[in-house]
């Protein structure tokens, strides 16, 4: 089979397992998207398709993911995973996937070892305290780098491009020297400043969370599309367990009554024992998917009314499943 194109997710680990698979493979071409667009079949896909760390296409040539809940979807079409060419395995992060795979019959430059080392870290927020998670490692800057704000998508798809291409000539430490990388870490830290003002207009806690443990923050009365960085939430909150967000659908800039849904868990929870999967809270309602520490969902919506009464109802039911997780 003669593939042609990589299709990936638009996160740090999408573009790390782009970059292994085009040293494994060849292949020039790379196009990036999200989970919904797969699912709802915007994308096209064909047999010469290699898609990584997304839900699987009907058609495909290669498939490699780590999201528990794709692997459940492919149950439900009665697709055993085991006939598609690729490799699922619940790992850290896709690009370990993808490595491992490829790995016994490829030669990889000998710093990529780190660059998925580094890549497993941020994709399953692996941290234990305040001070490991804000330590400005390599890898949490060029995350935060993917993360910061773009003029527009195609601005935004020619970045993601260039960063596959640095992280297959060098490390993660050579790309931050990139003077374009270096300028989005320092739009980042500019975003940052920018949330921590939105959380503090918008957070609270569910009169149901007795215990405040879930930041919620709603982002509905925004006629913009407010940029925010949801984890940021726990700096101002270091007690809190976990953070939701709930925000409006923009399409073209333009405000929709759909809504999204971000949720993720906190540091402290990685140095404790405990039954909490945040991407299973988003498959039981089933709006959206994610890893156990961090998913979202989106949820269509008729009429601003039918969105406040879903709102309403979907985080208190987020409430419900998160205490009977104990």
């Amino acid at each position: 089979m003669e593939f042609n194109r990589i299709i990936t997710h638009d996160d740090l680990d999408g573009i790390v397992s782009a970059a292994v698979v085009s040293l494994a493979t060849g292949i020039d071409s790379v196009y990036f998207t999200g989970p919904v667009s797969i699912q709802q079949g915007r994308i096209p896909t064909s047999v010469s398709d290699i898609v990584c760390d997304l839900p699987c296409p009907i058609r495909v040539g290669m498939w490699f993911d780590h999201h528990p809940g794709n692997l459940e979807d492919l149950q439900l079409r009665d697709v055993e995973p085991e006939t598609i060419p690729g490799r699922f395995d619940v790992q850290p992060s896709c690009a370990r996937v993808v490595y491992e795979y490829f790995k016994p019959e490829t030669e990889f430059p000998v710093f990529m070892d780190d660059t998925v080392a580094g890549t497993d870290r941020v994709d399953s927020f692996d941290y234990r305290t305040m001070e490991e998670w804000r330590e400005p490692t390599v890898e949490r800057k060029l995350a935060d780098a993917l993360f910061a704000s773009h003029s527009d998508q195609r601005t935004y798809h020619t970045f993601l491009r260039k960063m596959v291409t640095l992280l297959k000539e060098g490390s993660m430490s050579d790309a931050l020297e990139d003077p374009v990388v270096l300028a989005k870490v320092d739009a980042y830290a500019m975003m940052e400043e920018k949330s921590l003002a939105l959380i503090d207009q918008d957070a609270s806690f569910h009169d149901m969370d007795t215990g405040r443990e879930i930041v919620f923050i709603d982002l509905t009365r925004h006629n913009r599309k407010p940029e925010i960085i949801r984890n940021t939430a726990f700096i101002r909150y270091p007690d809190a367990l976990a953070v939701l967000v709930v925000g409006n659908q923009f399409r073209g800039g333009k405000k929709t009554t759909d809504l999204t849904l971000s949720m993720s868990l906190s540091f402290l929870m990685n140095a404790r024992e405990h039954k909490k999967d945040i991407g299973e809270i988003m498959r039981e309602l089933n709006i959206g998917d994610g890893h156990p520490g961090a998913a979202g969902g989106r949820i269509d919506c008729r009429s601003k009314d039918e969105m406040l009464k879903v709102k309403k109802e979907t985080i208190t039911r987020i409430i419900q499943l998160w205490k009977g997780m104990d």
